[in-house]
């Protein structure tokens, strides 16, 4: 592939990006930028192996101290002496022992996936692709597969078209109705409502969550399908959408019926993207609250008995960006159900990424060495089944 050089408006990322992993694969920087913020990627043999940002807010120190890798006064003085020393920060910090090679890696990767999925969304600025690597020195470099970082891409792109359809723009005040919020309000939650009842609006909101906006996304749009966060303004129902309106909530309440809460949560989250109505609201909570309870024991089971295997590099193509994100928050803490709980997106959407972690082989049970005992296995749409627990292994 030539040296490229062009204008956003015209070549957007999720044009350009296929040309780059599809055979045969090419080596290169991509640079991408808009305004004061510039960004490279690295490409070689189809993966992405290095990324730099003039953005403050993505220098690895931060993205260190956001992950609570280590204290931002511990890298800062860090920064400081990699400096003076001439070598690169993310080397630095692993050969004075500061932070695991393994964990470094994880952050990097963390951050170049979220600073690649913005560009995604850039609709205006450069793009230019030179071929052949510069060298990397003592860089720690990476291997993520651009095909897979390009579908995931896709999704956040479609998770985002989603999301600003549903309110009418950044400035959108809500009112907060408290009495549909969950007796187990996160933290993350709890902001949230607070600054809306003090007149904050959707852009802030965003702004205000340390995870970045799509995280403040996420909480935003749990608390607005449960009916605690409405938009002041909403958007009713178009022309020839109410029968359609009509048809989704009789099948979420009768798959709520049925006991069927997953797929009952997923069809009155289709109606309220047409509509804040106070139906759906109702029947995306009350389905909501019954599939945690359907899967609270089958959670509780892996508090304390998870371990986890290092990352294979690559990483299997199956994990998406969500799944590695959640394997970085449950190797830094003791309690799965709490992770799940505090986590953007929602705890069925953590509980399945977690078990695509345990299909990869990455997460794993100990063994329970405990006398057989029977134990309640939760079916995930709510029907407790009793099974008796065989001498030496769990769930899995």
């Amino acid at each position: 592939m030539e040296r490229f050089k062009g204008n956003l408006a015209s070549y957007r990322l999720r044009l350009l990006m296929p040309a780059f992993f599809e055979a045969p694969a090419v080596d290169g920087m991509l640079r991408v930028e808009r305004g004061a913020v510039r960004r490279h990627f690295f490409f070689q043999r189809g993966y992405l192996v290095g990324e730099s940002s003039s953005e403050p807010t993505e220098h690895l120190g931060q993205m260190l101290a956001r992950l609570r890798l280590l204290d931002a006064a511990r890298a800062a003085a860090a920064f400081d002496a990699a400096e003076a020393a001439g070598v690169p920060f993310g080397t630095f910090v692993v050969e004075q022992g500061l932070v695991a090679r393994a964990r470094l890696v994880e952050a990097l990767e963390h951050k170049a996936r979220e600073a690649l999925f913005d560009c995604y969304g850039w609709e205006s600025g450069e793009v230019e692709f030179r071929p052949g690597l510069p060298p990397l020195g003592r860089a720690v470099e990476l291997q993520l597969g651009l095909r897979e970082l390009h579908r995931d891409a896709l999704a956040r792109l479609l998770e985002w078209k989603v999301f600003w359809e549903l309110f009418p723009g950044p400035g959108t005040p809500f009112g907060v109705y408290r009495e549909f919020a969950v007796e187990t309000v996160s933290a993350a939650e709890e902001q949230m409502l607070q600054l809306a009842e003090k007149g904050a609006t959707l852009s802030e909101l965003l702004a205000a969550s340390p995870e970045g906006p799509l995280h403040g996304a996420r909480w935003v749009l749990r608390l607005y399908r449960r009916g605690a966060l409405t938009p002041r303004k909403p958007r009713g129902p178009k022309v020839g959408e109410a029968t359609a309106l009509a048809d989704l909530l009789e099948l979420a309440r009768g798959l709520v019926d049925a006991g069927r809460y997953e797929e009952a949560v997923a069809v009155a989250a289709q109606a309220l993207e047409r509509a804040p109505v106070p139906e759906a609201h109702a029947l995306y909570r009350e389905a909501e609250v019954r599939l945690t309870v359907a899967l609270a024991d089958e959670v509780l089971a892996l508090d304390g008995r998870l371990y986890f295997e290092p990352l294979p590099r690559p990483t299997p193509p199956s994990l998406t960006a969500d799944d590695l994100y959640l394997y970085a928050k449950l190797r830094s803490s003791r309690s799965v159900l709490e992770v799940l709980r505090n986590t953007a997106m929602g705890e069925l959407g953590a509980y399945r990424a977690l078990r695509r972690l345990m299909e990869a082989g990455i997460a794993r049970v100990k063994p329970d060495n405990t006398a057989p005992r029977r134990r309640a296995k939760t079916d995930p749409f709510g029907v407790p089944v009793y099974v008796p627990s065989p001498p030496g292994r769990g769930l899995g």
